[in-house]
């Protein structure tokens, strides 16, 4: 595959990404559920980008994708463990800091508590990880002359750096 303009000289360091994967209530009726999300995370962005998270996002499983992957997963015989949660809540950022910026925001801390009738937070399941792109908009990206401009792996699992900010 050929290079693109989108080849970046220099590393594009280490972004990390934290999920937490939640169910929804689902005692409440749909639209509900919608309309608290739809204006909790219309304000809950300004306080993350305020508080430097780089990117936030939710991805939302409702049951109907869920068996459509499990029918995807039988015909391929993928022996896939589909994760039943309704929603996963993504975040991206740098340092821990910016995570600990965000939980002692006062506005940030009101809205969580508006959360309770909608959110069941039992099961919740939390990942962290670092993100590695290599396509972005159509476009291969952090790729040089056939190799990944990442820092090695090692390099990317030492933590330790992403307390120095706090």
């Amino acid at each position: 595959m050929s290079e693109t303009s989108n080849e970046r000289e220099a590393s594009p360091g280490r972004l990390l990404r934290m999920t937490l994967q939640v169910y929804g209530n689902h005692k409440n009726k749909p639209e509900d559920n919608e309309a608290f999300s739809r204006e909790y995370l219309t304000k809950v962005a300004n306080i993350h980008v305020r508080n430097g998270i780089e990117m936030y996002q939710q991805v939302f499983t409702p049951a109907p994708y869920r068996v459509a992957l499990d029918e995807m997963n039988r015909r391929g015989n993928r022996g896939w463990v589909v994760d039943d949660h309704d929603i996963t809540v993504e975040f991206y950022f740098r340092s821990f800091a910016a995570l600990q910026k965000v939980r002692e925001d006062p506005e940030f801390r009101a809205l969580q508590a508006a959360e309770g009738p909608y959110v069941n937070l039992v099961h919740t399941v939390v990942t962290l990880g670092w993100v590695e792109k290599y396509v972005d908009g159509g476009k291969v990206v952090n790729v040089k002359d056939g190799k990944s401009t990442y820092p090695s792996w090692s390099e990317l699992q030492d933590l330790s750096t992403l307390y120095s900010a706090q």
